[in-house]
């Protein structure tokens, strides 16, 4: 059992403290390398995803007390495990699933209960994958989804202010707010009001600022005590900016649960549909960037209209009372009586008074109708008229012009209460969202984990794979059966059936269990050979088969030896005798060796080969395919039953391709036909080139 990461072999010191600053905590670390978190581990300052995998890999050996080299006892076998995993990972939608299928995927093994335990699991994956494996909708959510980011920050908010005059609560709120927002400590009301006007929204945090007579345009918010305010109350963007930084993997996960819900599949049954519904109502309100959506709140999108359209609304209004006032001027006609005469002969009056008496009544309903237009285009507010009064002078003046110290004084009050309405809005929000952190972090976590299944179902799905059938006794076999690797490649791929050892489809009761596989050159017998090696490795591991039925035996071991690269030197054939001196004990095994006579000259490779599958005859848990190309001369140099199979070509195509049954014939030894490729050579090439395959020819008649 890991007490800390530093009982995790290859973790000192230094990167332990690695690991607990990027998780932020070491009991997060030991969490994310318990859980196969690849991408997360690749992230942490000098580890890269080569070493996180084999980290996880040797973790998860030591917890679960099982290695890859458990059953995969040769390099070939690993090989051919790690082909199969790199064509299962093309199918994930995440990266998450790519990197996390590197651990998920469990290593082939014999024990029963564990393979039956992977096998009901695959068996949902497939069923899920049957229902929702052509939804480019749900395809589309699961690409948006990622790990949790837990890295973000606030940028120090500039327009709000806690303003206190209790060095105690100074103190408090410096400590935890000091980096987030402004905290100041003030003597008295008059220090309040003119620090105050500095900042759109003021927290007054002592019961003393209650006290203070304060103009009308500074209105704090008063609390008794900072110490007892919830963070997400003060800091409402602090609680927002999680859900932001994540928002298209929340948004995505929520929606992808109620696809699932709606198709019939169960998925975090634990979380009810009303919290799905009221958490993607409060996703709704937020954007990327922490801020307030649009059309999220109706008194903040009047007031941000009034804000962005009040310069241009009142330039319109003024332009259209000039107008009116030049009109008005035009058919104006100024008539004195003689009373005003003598008033200004005396002096008493001035003409500019008679001029604005006048017009008086004219520009005070150009005016008016500015204001209406200003105030219905706006769609102004009761106290916001009142600051409308103030925009124009009450004496008379040609052009018309606002009073831009009053104009300005509006958008700032305008301003602040976008900001203060924003806050409270905010609040809601970071309220309501506070309650769904955790929630969050496990939705998201279960919809990655659901990809990886999800992937291996879609594998499944796309190849046709099935289930085997588990059977007793050392046997496997398969009808139309499809190597996965060519597969890949072709796109289609010739079926295949074939029995060895006990099986229900043993062709001659004899239940044979070593096997020499003759036959053709380039007729499939590694590709036979690969074929069985991934249906044995997928049905050790609880996983689906490339077959339309299987059935098969569990073993303990399975030995995998690839076709050897031309004669060894002798201490390569040391080497390789070496290899196979393992297979001599009496433990379950399973034996594939493609054309291992060309170790050293045949006729001491027969002897090799008929030696070896002596053992493997005396062991009754054992099944073992060798292909050969020395079939006959190994039957002469081997005491035991040994069943020979072929494949074998019957001529050439038009096209000059071989005509091979794919399908081995059992009891058969089938030759490897070699006229038939001097016969393609020929065929093939005119001249001198023609001649010299003819001869060759002629000495197969």
């Amino acid at each position: 059992m890991m007490d800390g990461l530093k009982d995790i072999p290859r973790i000192g010191e230094k990167m332990a403290k690695r690991f607990e600053e990027h998780f932020g905590s070491e009991d997060a670390a030991l969490e994310a390398i318990l859980g196969g978190d690849i991408a997360g581990i690749s992230e942490v300052e000098g580890v890269g995803q080569r070493y996180a995998i084999s980290l996880v890999h040797e973790v998860r050996a030591q917890f679960e007390g099982v290695t890859m080299n458990d059953f995969l006892k040769t390099k070939e076998g690993i090989d051919i495990y790690e082909r199969l995993l790199d064509i299962i990972k093309q199918f994930s939608h995440t990266s998450y699933a790519k990197d996390k299928l590197h651990v998920y995927i469990p290593y082939p093994e014999s024990r029963r209960d564990k393979i039956e335990a992977v096998r009901r699991a695959t068996a949902g994956y497939m069923e899920t994958a049957s229902i929702m494996g052509e939804n480019k909708d749900l395809i589309s959510l699961l690409s948006c989804i990622k790990t949790l980011d837990r890295k973000y920050t606030v940028p120090k908010i500039r327009d709000r202010a806690v303003l206190t005059t209790d060095s105690k609560q100074y103190e408090a709120a410096k400590d935890v707010y000091g980096d987030l927002m402004d905290v100041q400590l003030v003597k008295g009301a008059g220090e309040f009001v003119d620090t105050a006007r500095g900042y759109s929204h003021v927290v007054a945090a002592d019961e003393k600022c209650m006290l203070f007579d304060l103009p009308e345009d500074i209105d704090p918010e008063f609390i008794h005590d900072i110490r007892k305010v919830e963070m997400w109350s003060m800091v409402p963007e602090l609680e927002i900016a999680f859900f932001a930084k994540n928002l298209s993997s929340l948004e995505s996960t929520i929606l992808m649960t109620q696809m699932l819900r709606s198709s019939g599949i169960s998925f975090l049954e634990e979380i009810e549909g009303e919290d799905l519904d009221e958490l993607k109502r409060s996703l709704s309100l937020i954007d990327s960037k922490g801020d307030v959506r649009a059309g999220s709140d109706d008194a903040i999108d009047r007031l941000v209209r009034i804000s962005e359209h009040v310069d241009g609304c009142v330039s319109a209004a003024i332009s259209a009372a000039n107008s009116a006032l030049d009109t008005c001027l035009e058919q104006s006609r100024l008539t004195l009586s003689g009373q005003d005469m003598l008033k200004v002969m005396n002096g008493k009056m001035e003409i500019k008074d008679l001029l604005e008496k006048e017009l008086y009544h004219s520009y005070n309903n150009v005016v008016k109708e500015a204001k209406q237009r200003i105030a219905e285009e706006l769609c102004l507010e009761k106290a916001e008229l009142l600051l409308l009064e103030s925009f124009f002078p009450d004496e008379i003046s040609h052009p018309l012009e606002v009073r831009y110290e009053q104009l300005y004084s509006f958008k700032q009050q305008i301003s602040n209460q976008i900001q203060r309405k924003k806050v409270q809005h905010k609040r809601n929000i970071a309220k309501a969202l506070s309650g769904y952190r955790d929630i969050v972090q496990k939705m998201v976590r279960e919809a990655l984990d659901f990809d990886v299944g999800f992937s291996i179902g879609c594998f499944a799905r796309e190849f046709g794979l099935q289930m085997p059938e588990l059977i007793e006794g050392s046997g496997i076999a398969f009808e139309e059966a499809s190597n996965l690797f060519i597969k890949t490649r072709h796109g289609s791929v010739v079926p295949i059936d074939y029995s060895v050892g006990r099986t229900s489809r043993d062709p001659d009761g004899n239940n044979s269990r070593v096997i020499l596989l003759s036959g053709v050159n380039s007729g499939g017998k590694t590709s036979m050979l690969e074929l069985v090696a991934q249906c044995v490795i997928l049905a050790h591991m609880g996983f689906p088969t490339p077959a339309k039925c299987l059935e098969i035996g569990l073993t303990e071991g399975f030995y995998y030896f690839g076709k050897s690269k031309g004669t060894l030197d002798a201490g390569a054939f040391e080497t390789t005798l070496i290899d196979f001196s393992v297979v001599a004990n009496n433990s379950p095994k399973i034996v594939l060796a493609d054309e291992l006579e060309s170790i050293t000259e045949p006729g001491a490779s027969a002897k090799i080969i008929g030696g070896i599958l002596e053992m493997l005859s005396e062991n009754s848990n054992s099944m073992s395919v060798f292909v050969s190309h020395l079939a006959e001369l190994i039957l002469e140099n081997a005491d035991c039953p040994v069943r020979v199979d072929g494949i074998e070509a019957s001529g050439l195509d038009s096209d000059l391709n071989l005509v091979v049954e794919r399908t081995p014939r059992y009891n058969y030894v089938a030759k490897s036909t070699p006229e038939l490729i001097v016969e393609r050579l020929s065929r093939r090439s005119d001249g001198i080139e023609q001649e010299f395959y003819n001869r060759l020819k002629e000495k197969f008649r």
